[in-house]
C-alpha cells in the first residue's frame, strides 16, 4: 500500500468525523477515470434547463440605470471571457503583480492592529480569515522575470522562486487540456492547507477553503479583463501529480483550482 494512502487511512481512523477528507480523496481525477464524450455531454445539457422556471408565479423585472456602477466594473464583468486560441503568450510584471496584489494580497486600506486580530485581512474573502489558501505560480513569459516556479508571500508581497527554468511543459502533463498551459504566460496553482480552517469549523471549513478558492477567482478574472488579460480558470488537473510536483501531500495541504494567464505575444 501506498505511504499516502496509509496516512490516509490512519488520519481516517484518528479522526472518523473528519469526512471531508474522504471527499477530498474521492473527488479528485485519475488517468483512469471515464470521461463521456461531447455528444452524450450536450443530449444531458439539452434535458436540463439552466435555471428553474417559476414564469406563472407573480414577476419584477429588473434594470439598474446608467452611472450606477462603475462603468469599468461593468466592463470588467461583462467582456469577461474563456479563450481558448492562446499561443505564446506573454504578460508585463506589472499585470502579474496587479494580479497578484489585489487577488490575493493584504487589505492596504484596513490598519492592522495586532492587538484585535491574528492576521491582517486579505482582499479576498475568508470564512472567519483563516485563509488557507496558498498561490504557486509557474512563470513562462512574463517581461522581467526569469521563468520557474515561484510562491507568491502576501506579506511581504513577493515571489520566491522554488525551481529555475520554464515548467510549462512539465507541469502541462498534469492537466487535462495540456496546450492551454503550454501556450499560457503563467499559470497560478491555488492549494489550501485545510487544517487552517478546518480546526475551528470541522467539516464545513472544508467547503469555507473551496468557496475562498471561487472567490479569489473570481477577482482574478474581473481584475484580468480590466487589465486586457486573458485567464483561464482550469479544474480538469490530475490532482496526485500536481500536489507531487508542488511537493505538498496531497491531504492536508492540496490542490483546489488552477488559473492560466495570458495575452498575445
Amino acid at each position: 500500500m501506498k505511504p499516502r494512502i496509509t496516512q490516509f487511512l490512519a488520519e481516517k481512523d484518528r479522526n472518523p468525523e473528519q469526512v471531508w477528507e474522504l471527499f477530498h480523496e474521492n473527488s479528485k481525477i485519475n488517468r483512469h477515470q471515464r470521461f463521456f464524450g461531447n455528444d452524450y455531454v450536450v443530449d444531458v445539457m439539452q434535458d436540463h434547463r439552466d435555471a428553474l422556471d417559476y414564469e406563472s408565479m407573480p414577476e419584477e423585472r429588473l434594470h439598474f440605470p446608467s452611472g450606477l456602477v462603475d462603468p469599468a466594473m461593468v466592463s470588467a464583468i461583462e467582456q469577461r471571457s474563456t479563450h481558448y486560441d492562446w499561443d505564446d503568450t506573454r504578460l508585463t510584471r506589472e499585470q502579474l503583480s496587479a494580479l497578484l496584489e489585489l487577488s490575493c494580497g493584504l487589505n492596504a486600506s484596513e490598519a492592522f492592529d495586532p492587538q484585535l486580530r491574528v492576521r491582517p485581512r486579505r482582499n479576498c474573502p475568508s470564512g472567519g480569515a483563516m485563509h488557507p489558501l496558498e498561490v504557486f505560480v509557474s512563470v513562462r513569459n512574463v517581461d522581467g522575470m526569469a521563468p520557474g516556479l515561484y510562491h507568491f508571500n502576501p506579506h511581504r508581497c513577493s515571489l520566491n522562486r522554488l525551481r529555475e527554468g520554464d515548467q510549462s511543459v512539465e507541469i502541462s502533463q498534469a492537466f487535462v487540456q495540456n496546450q492551454i498551459i503550454q501556450g499560457a504566460a503563467c499559470v497560478w496553482m491555488i492549494t489550501a492547507i485545510f487544517e487552517r480552517t478546518v480546526f475551528k469549523y470541522g467539516n464545513r471549513g472544508y467547503r469555507f477553503a473551496l468557496l475562498e478558492a471561487g472567490h479569489m477567482a473570481q477577482i482574478s478574472n474581473s481584475l484580468a479583463t480590466s487589465l486586457g488579460v486573458h485567464c483561464h480558470n482550469i479544474g480538469g488537473f490530475f490532482d496526485h501529480e500536481i500536489d507531487q510536483y508542488l511537493g505538498i501531500d496531497g491531504l492536508n495541504h492540496s490542490t483546489v483550482y488552477c488559473l492560466a494567464f495570458g495575452m498575445p505575444a
